[in-house]
């Protein structure tokens, strides 16, 4: 017969135990389990596996090496609210030919000395080496402006790989090393620092768009540009990093031989958008990072002339797992007074989709300055929307 006083003792003395074996422990680490949220992961391969494991054991190194009060100060390169650079690739920082290292002196000798105490233990061989050859960084998300001030800790998380929302991290309280669950919420409240893999290659993005620039003709032709980007959307979670936004042009081409008008997408215009300005539009915030307006100002197109009635506008964040397609309308007049030829453009990205909006030449030039209702104005100029998270300004010049 179950006897349930006998067990409740016997739980006792399971629990008292279990105490006495966790104070015994390396007094340095708190390695108790994270309970994890019920997120999409997915399979890694032995490679990734690698890196994963590899970013993981720098992260440990990098909450060690954070608690001396020099290596925070250098820190403050990558926290304060001016700073020039968010990330520090582990190649410039070993690199004593780089200037950039210099300015991390105590940080390179302090994760050196970490690296090889940790390869004595029998953890991972030759880390350095792995990070620097594989263009991994350190990079710092938020700003030490957007927590109470004085605000010095950080907590390090390295990059999951199997996701972008969250992981472990790594803290010190006291003299214990204790892990956390570090995702966006984690980091609204604590600072924190990440070490990050290679960023993805956008260069066959690039390589598939060709740019339709050619010699301005024509009377009027304008130049239209990219002013300012706001983007209040993380598109992905906190391990996305640096949103890597692609602006996308379709605009139609006419065959004189046959009339046939035809559309198509080029001139993909990369904006790395900085993570702290996307928190700043996300959260309305004013007082930090000019409200998530971040400044690009450059050419969308060069030669706007009358014959192109209408052209699109297609905006989205690059990520290679995803591939999305979408079709707009572009229009072409063969002269002032004939109507407009339509037609269908079509593309295919690898991205999240941040909208697509068609122009009418006509109504986007009377806009310009001259808002409808509804509409916001910035610097003077009609805000432009290809969604409800995304916002830009449109300035152009006459060329002739």
């Amino acid at each position: 017969m179950f006897n349930s006083k006998h067990f409740s003792k016997m739980k006792k003395i399971v629990c008292v135990m279990a105490v006495c074996l966790a104070l015994a422990s390396c007094e340095k680490y708190d390695s108790g389990p994270i309970t994890q949220d019920l997120i999409g992961r997915r399979a890694l391969t032995d490679s990734e596996t690698l890196l994963r494991t590899n970013l993981d054991q720098a992260a440990q190194i990098l909450a060690d090496v954070i608690r001396d009060e020099a290596v925070l100060n250098e820190l403050v390169a990558l926290s304060r609210e001016d700073r020039e650079f968010y990330s520090l690739p582990f190649s410039d920082l070993m690199d004593e030919s780089k200037s950039v290292s210099g300015s991390f002196r105590n940080l390179r000798t302090g994760f050196i000395n970490g690296c090889t105490s940790s390869e004595s233990k029998g953890n991972t061989s030759d880390l350095i080496n792995f990070l620097a050859k594989n263009d991994c960084y350190i990079y710092c998300p938020y700003p030490s402006s957007f927590y109470p001030k004085g605000t010095r800790s950080f907590t390090v998380a390295a990059h999951p790989i199997d996701n972008d929302t969250e992981n472990t991290g790594y803290r010190f309280e006291g003299r214990k090393m204790v892990q956390v669950k570090v995702n966006e919420r984690y980091a609204d409240k604590n600072m924190v620092l990440l070490v990050m893999p290679k960023d993805e290659d956008k260069e066959d993005v690039l390589k598939d768009y060709s740019d339709s620039r050619s010699e301005a003709k024509g009377n009027p032709v304008y130049e239209v540009k990219i002013g300012k980007v706001r983007c209040a959307n993380y598109c992905g979670g906190l391990f996305e990093g640096t949103l890597e936004l692609m602006i996308a042009r379709g605009y139609p081409e006419y065959n004189m031989s046959t009339g046939v008008v035809s559309g198509k997408f080029a001139s993909v215009i990369p904006v790395d958008y900085p993570r702290c300005y996307a928190k700043a539009a996300v959260n309305n915030w004013t007082q930090y990072y000019y409200g998530g307006w971040f400044s690009e100002f450059i050419p969308w197109d060069t030669n706007w002339r009358t014959e192109k009635a209408q052209q699109s506008i297609l905006v989205y964040e690059y990520d290679r797992a995803k591939d999305v397609s979408v079709s707009a309308s572009v229009g072409y007049k063969t002269d002032t007074l004939s109507s407009t030829i339509s037609s269908t453009v079509k593309t295919t990205y690898s991205g999240e989709f941040l909208g697509i909006a068609e122009w009418d030449r006509d109504w986007f030039f009377s806009t310009l300055k001259n808002p409808e209702v509804g509409d916001d104005v910035k610097d003077g100029l009609t805000v432009r929307k290809t969604c409800k998270e995304l916002k830009l300004t449109t300035p152009l010049r006459t060329i002739n």
